[in-house]
């Protein structure tokens, strides 16, 4: 079935932003490969686990974007000794450090093996640190943008670049790197290197952190100690990261459609961060164990000999202290738009159809024949920019409804930051597609 033939009228303005005609082409397949965007050295290992390392055992190719240094306060504690100085530089590379070790040890190599270092250059004069490593027959690639975490007065680096218009935020160079001299990103400038990578990378599957955070129960104290944001269960640089990689898509969608290139075949899974310590525990203990154990080459130790000056892991992350740290972030692997990804219907005529969410767009998949197991499209249904999961429904005259929960508005800058829920609706059993129609938001 040709595109053509989806038969959704053309959009209408519904809320802040105008529904995205369907239609377009969708672009062609593409080998499997996995990018994820990280505020932090580290969230890929807590929250993000085990699925990253199920799909690297598999094969598909990893690309993971740090967007801060990880630098805090430079501080890299070894248990039991002295306080060290700080040295920023120096603890964010040893993150870094650790960050190899852990992604050798999965390609099942030694931690010490030797990464290629090089810089990568970026839109706007950007450079970024890139380290690369093939082993059997896999490859994974670390891309350090290492914006600083603190910009002075209490401040966060990510979060405030988030809100202001005026910021230029500046990179911390770590220690041990090929990068020579600092930079700094503007708000567009961030977006416009995530945009970059993407169009470079085309990723297959994009993993997020949580752009939606849950609203915070507890008291200032309980928020204090676990360094999470005022009014929301996380760290707030997991939610600004979250925002711009969001951004990031939606801008990167939006060009490449301009551009008549089709829409990026992508499909998106964003993780819960630190509320995963206030909900039930949710990974079996065989799951478990092997999770916590990848944080142990990333945690390393004071007396190894990885080959790197500034320090050889995150010193107070390694061991057993994944497991007996009371926040329990490693016991659970919870997903902020849960559910299953395809919706599955079927068609009058015995054929089956599948509905999802493709470069957060809805498209739809046909059997070319009942039961024939060979699939046409995906059709572009338009809508969006969506999270990944639909909602369906059928009416008591066969009608099917679909719906999804789309970023109303993800501006940044202060501006509106608004999800509703989007109704696609058929006309007649089996028939074609009403425009999609905004429902607004229940809260």
């Amino acid at each position: 079935m040709g595109v053509g033939a989806c038969s959704v009228p053309a959009p209408r303005l519904s809320g802040p932003m105008a529904d995205p005609a369907p239609g377009l082409p969708v672009a062609g397949p593409r080998p499997a490969l996995m990018m994820q965007i990280l505020a932090h050295p580290d969230d890929d290992l807590y929250f993000m686990n085990p699925d990253t390392q199920q799909a690297l055992a598999a094969g598909t190719p990893l690309v993971c974007v740090y967007l801060t240094a990880g630098e805090a306060a430079g501080l890299n504690r070894i248990p039991g000794r002295a306080r060290p100085a700080p040295d920023k530089g120096a603890y964010s590379s040893a993150r870094h450090q650790g960050l190899r070790q852990t992604y050798a040890a999965q390609l099942g190599l030694s931690m010490f093996t030797r990464w290629h270092k090089s810089v990568l250059g970026l839109a706007g004069g950007h450079r970024a640190e890139i380290n690369t490593l093939v082993g059997a027959g896999r490859r994974v690639e670390l891309i350090f943008l290492n914006t600083a975490m603190h910009i002075g007065r209490g401040r966060l680096g990510l979060p405030s670049l988030w809100r202001d218009r005026a910021l230029n935020l500046r990179t911390v160079v770590a220690a041990d790197s090929p990068l020579q001299r600092a930079g700094a990103y503007t708000y567009d400038g961030l977006i416009d290197a995530l945009v970059e990578l993407l169009d470079r990378y085309r990723p297959t599957v994009v993993h997020t952190l949580d752009p939606d955070p849950d609203i915070q129960h507890s008291t200032e104290a309980v928020r204090r100690q676990d360094i999470e944001q005022p009014g929301y269960s996380d760290h707030a640089d997991h939610t600004a990261t979250a925002s711009f990689a969001w951004a990031a898509l939606i801008r990167w969608v939006a060009r490449a459609t301009d551009d008549g290139g089709g829409v990026p075949r992508f499909v998106t899974t964003a993780f819960r961060g630190y509320y995963n310590r206030h909900w039930p525990k949710n990974l079996p203990g065989g799951v478990l164990k092997e999770k916590a154990s990848r944080l142990v080459p990333y945690g390393g130790e004071a007396d190894w000999r990885c080959g790197n000056q500034a320090g050889c892991g995150d010193y107070n992350v390694g061991g057993d202290r994944p497991l007996t740290n009371r926040k329990g972030w490693v016991r659970s692997t919870r997903y902020r738009y849960p559910g299953p990804r395809p919706t599955v219907t079927a068609e009058p005529d015995g054929r089956l159809a599948v509905y999802g969410v493709l470069g957060l767009r809805v498209v739809r998949w046909r059997e070319s024949a009942p039961g024939s197991g060979v699939w046409d499209g995906p059709d572009d249904l338009g809508g969006g920019p969506f999270a990944p999961v639909l909602g369906q429904a059928v009416t008591t005259d066969g009608r099917l409804l679909l719906f999804g929960l789309r970023f109303a508005a993800l501006g940044g800058h202060g501006a509106a930051n608004e999800r509703e829920i989007a109704l696609l609706e058929q006309s007649s059993r089996g028939g074609t597609f009403r425009a999609w129609r905004g429902l607004g938001n229940p809260e």
